[in-house]
């Protein structure tokens, strides 16, 4: 059986990885990398019998349109994972243009990749042409999944991967698998506590409020804005959601078997306030205690209009909940304490603090998950600080760090 990453071996983004066994090729999931300009993987081979796809976030599924063009290849995700992708795709094309660059395929290829796409429900198991994969979930985003490759050898896809339950989605169980094929965002690091992280994060709204400030909150669209307002829930502040949060919302609103709580999660969203249309963030802003906006690392979205209103006022706040990649508007404003607003440098007077909201796994929790799978191999993706885990996992199992383009068995 051989592998070889397209790309996100060695780092957290673009990733690909294709699985060549028994004359059969398999696609696991096909990213690219949102940055100032994009990154993309290495070109997928044309002779691909069936793409999987972990979940929506564009690390992971930014690439998959292009897909629709060869000529065997069909797209197997849950249901949720693909109708947040549609969304997701379709954004970063909106993006490409509007920053300039050449978009990395068309409507029609989004259009063309869904027509064909093939929703396999949690915990099912899918067949095409002698293939046979099972789907379980990975914890991580409501419909994201690991898949369990049945072939020459067992291998175990993680995508992306959360051991512990949260308010959104319950955590990851551990399969046995001759080959687990796992992220390690977060290898070498562990989380803190998350009740703590949690309940510093509402102290720290409410501080805010009660010193006459708002509190703007960039977020993921999908998973860490829903995560943020359910922290929120109950708690009496007025709060405000804009951006594209709203549709995925409405995603995971339509499959409640996919969250942990649906129930919940419902409830949580009824004292929020949806902005609309653009007259609502005028709204929001003399109204709002909490404003919950896309985008997440500062780059584009409404966030932008919110702090270029409110980045001189030493009463509110910004409060970062995800991972600033390098090069980012917020990992700006980590490093130096400014960010770019309408292409001009400001330095906000605003408290700027950031919480640890991860989805992912944390180093401990990577390990125990690997050695319960009782893989024989295991090989280490998405992630920039792979040695860490490696050297932690090796007395138990074979350990491969493969690099981009790198073909190699297992």
């Amino acid at each position: 059986m051989e592998l070889r990453f397209l790309g996100g071996a060695s780092e957290i983004g673009s990733l690909g990885l294709v699985i060549r066994d028994q004359g059969r090729t398999v696609l696991c999931d096909y990213g690219m990398t949102p940055t100032d300009p994009p990154a993309y993987p290495i070109p997928a081979p044309t002779n691909v019998d069936l793409a999987v796809l972990s979940h929506a976030h564009l690390d992971h599924s930014g690439m998959t349109p292009l897909l629709s063009r060869l000529p065997k290849a069909r797209l197997a995700a849950t249901p949720v994972t693909l109708a947040v992708a549609d969304l997701l795709t379709r954004d970063a094309l909106k993006v490409a243009r509007l920053n300039g660059y050449q978009p990395a395929y068309s409507p029609h290829d989004i259009a063309g990749l869904h027509a064909q796409a093939v929703a396999v429900e949690r915990h099912g198991t899918f067949r095409h042409h002698g293939i046979e994969i099972e789907f379980t979930p990975a914890g991580h985003i409501p419909g994201a999944s690991m898949m369990l490759y049945r072939g020459e050898r067992d291998v175990l896809f993680t995508g992306d991967l959360q051991t512990h339950a949260t308010h959104l989605v319950g955590a990851a169980e551990p399969l046995e698998c001759d080959v687990l094929v796992m992220e390690s965002t977060y290898a070498g690091r562990e989380h803190p506590d998350r009740r703590e992280t949690e309940r510093r994060f509402r102290d720290r709204v409410a501080a805010t409020v009660e010193r006459g400030g708002k509190v703007i909150v960039p977020a993921f669209a999908v998973g860490r804005a829903q995560e943020v307002l359910m922290t929120l829930a109950a708690s009496g502040f007025e709060t405000y959601l804009d951006g594209m949060a709203r549709a995925v919302n409405s995603v995971y609103l339509s499959a409640p078997e996919y969250l942990a709580d649906g129930k919940r999660f419902r409830r949580a969203l009824e004292g929020v306030h949806v902005v609309e249309h653009p007259g609502d963030r005028k709204r929001a802003l003399r109204e709002a205690d909490v404003i919950v906006t896309t985008g997440g690392m500062l780059d584009g979205g409404p966030v932008l209009y919110y702090i270029g209103e409110l980045y001189p006022d030493a009463n509110s706040s910004i409060f970062l909940t995800g991972y600033q990649v390098e090069g980012s508007n917020g990992r700006q404003l980590m490093d130096t304490g400014t960010l770019t607003v309408d292409e001009t440098v400001v330095r906000p007077a605003c408290e700027v603090e950031k919480f640890d909201f991860s989805a992912h796994a944390g180093h401990t929790d990577l390990v125990q998950f690997a050695r319960a799978t009782r893989a024989r191999t295991v090989v280490l993706m998405h992630g920039d600080q792979r040695e860490a885990l490696r050297d932690d996992l090796a007395p138990h199992a074979d350990v491969v760090v493969p690099a981009n383009g790198e073909a190699f068995t297992v």
